[in-house]
């Protein structure tokens, strides 16, 4: 309640006024006659008493002073229209300050930016594309879009849609779409037999369907039988698709060379840029005949977006384009930088080659020579070696 006080009376506009003379209580008495507010009352020394009112109220008091016998000193003015009267001769001030007002009311009447977060590429073409259809894009109008028809359309196009939402935060469009997953396929009924993709030793074994043919801890070559599909029964054999799981410890080697000279583009510190205004779906470009005028160069794309906070975005966008010139030389590096470059090459491979795959070791070897230095890393890897093979069987009685 204080703090709304506080604002009210800086909203009004409030002066501090000091009362100087003997009688100041009579003058305080004769404004609580009149019914004006007063507040902040204190006694500053003896014959001076500094209270607060609010400035409309500052002509009432000259004749009450003259009737009590003190005077008056104005010490300061607080408020908003003490502000309006400093910037009275500033109208581009207000003007801008009117304007900021007025787009932050006007921008989320439209959509300015429509985002598909959970798409990917080729998803979010496809719903931007139907937003097209229903005439939803940049600069359409808000309150005119059906939501829920939009919703309804998107989940009637695409059959993996499980969960479409539009929502307006600001000026932005956000369509939050989630695609159901994927039914599992249907089990093949093709008779087969697994066999060992690669050389390994077994370490466990899960067979689901079919006979298995191996033990665990037995060593098995590449195209060895694992799980047959053929079954013997009383009534005779007949055939059934081989399903199982079997891991085996396999030996992995890989091996990466670097040259000991490398070929190395620096800059020389030109550079030319190229601006491209994005306005509200329509490219201006600053430099429209530009050319780089290198023959070999590096490219740096920056864009900056015009938004009023996180929410309110405007459809104007600055493209910068940075062309820096480069020039070429052959660098020799230590076979200690060779070897750091290796085996951060072979990082990248593992990251992406044994995701999800277990590792149980890894020996590393180095060898160099006069141009060049290898890394190579030999692991022992657990990994499911099965491998299905189909066939084909006839029963004798058919």
């Amino acid at each position: 309640m204080y703090v709304l006080w506080s604002w009210l009376r800086w909203l009004i506009g409030y002066a501090e006024v000091e009362i100087r003379g003997v009688y100041g209580e009579r003058f305080l008495t004769l404004c609580m006659k009149e019914e004006i507010d007063l507040w902040a009352i204190r006694r500053v020394c003896p014959g001076i008493i500094r209270v607060c009112l609010f400035s409309f109220s500052l002509g009432k008091l000259e004749p009450l002073a003259r009737k009590s016998g003190v005077t008056l000193d104005h010490c300061r003015r607080v408020g908003f229209p003490t502000v309006l009267k400093r910037y009275r001769l500033r109208p581009g001030l207000f003007l801008g300050g009117l304007l900021y007002l007025g787009l932050m009311l006007l921008l989320p009447c439209f959509v300015w930016s429509v985002e598909i977060p959970e798409a990917n590429p080729v998803q979010a073409a496809q719903i931007r594309s139907i937003l097209a259809d229903e005439g939803v894009g940049v600069g359409t109008f808000a309150p005119s879009v059906d939501f829920r028809r939009l919703k309804y359309r998107l989940m009637l196009e695409d059959d993996d849609v499980s969960f479409v939402s539009v929502n307006m935060q600001g000026s932005r469009a956000v369509v939050v779409v989630h695609f159901a997953k994927p039914a599992p396929e249907i089990s093949d009924k093709t008779p087969c037999n697994i066999v060992a993709s690669r050389d390994g030793q077994i370490v466990s074994i899960l067979v689901r369907n079919g006979i298995r043919c191996v033990q665990k801890g037995q060593t098995v070559q590449k195209g060895d039988l694992l799980v047959g599909g053929l079954v013997d029964t009383r009534l005779g054999y007949y055939a059934v698709h081989s399903d199982a799981q079997i891991f085996a410890r396999v030996t992995d080697m890989v091996s990466e060379t670097v040259s000991l000279t490398q070929t190395v583009a620096e800059r020389t510190g030109r550079v030319s840029v190229r601006r491209i205004w994005n306005l509200f779906g329509k490219e201006i470009d600053v430099t429209p005949h530009f050319s780089c005028p290198y023959a070999q160069y590096d490219t740096v794309t920056e864009k900056k977006h015009l938004s009023f906070g996180e929410e309110s975005v405007v459809p104007i966008t600055l493209t910068e384009v940075y062309y820096y010139e480069t020039v070429s030389h052959q660098k020799q590096i230590s076979p200690e930088e060779a070897e750091f470059f290796a085996r951060r090459r072979l990082d990248e491979t593992d990251r992406l080659r044994l995701c999800g795959v277990r590792v149980e070791s890894v020996k590393e070897s180095v060898s160099a020579s006069a141009q060049e230095v290898t890394v190579t890393r030999v692991r022992s890897l657990i990994v499911d070696i099965c491998e299905k093979k189909e066939f084909y069987f006839e029963n004798e009685g058919s």
